[in-house]
């Protein structure tokens, strides 16, 4: 069963901050560095994938309960699809894979195409 959700949350006012503190190129690497979490922080709508199975080669991570969230996501004003490992907790820990896009409309069509397999 797919699910999908609105979230309507945004973090422009941190990647603001954060070049006003670092400047734009030093802003850029701490931002993809972070992707997982200034993504997940910005999404806008959300779509459930289903569990992920066998995730971790240590007994640690392969014990985890984690989910497959497809996002959608703005972040200034640049508009992402992408999938997260997600814990019990609703913390993103994992971005599989991402993708930019121009306008919403063609985000929003990657996001219904996101699929459950890896």
């Amino acid at each position: 069963m797919n699910m999908m959700s609105t979230i309507g949350r945004g973090c422009d006012a941190a990647v603001d901050a954060l070049r006003a503190e670092f400047g734009a190129v030093l802003a850029e690497r701490i931002i993809e560095a972070e992707a997982v979490d200034f993504l997940w922080e910005s999404r806008v709508a959300e779509r459930y994938l289903g569990q992920q199975v066998g995730s971790g080669f240590d007994d640690e991570e392969a014990s985890q309960d984690l989910s497959r969230i497809a996002i959608l996501s703005v972040l200034d004003g640049r508009w992402y699809a992408g999938v997260c490992l997600v814990d019990g907790e609703g913390t993103a820990v994992e971005l599989l894979w991402k993708r930019h896009f121009q306008c919403r409309e063609e985000a929003e069509g990657e996001l219904h195409r996101a699929r459950c397999s890896p």
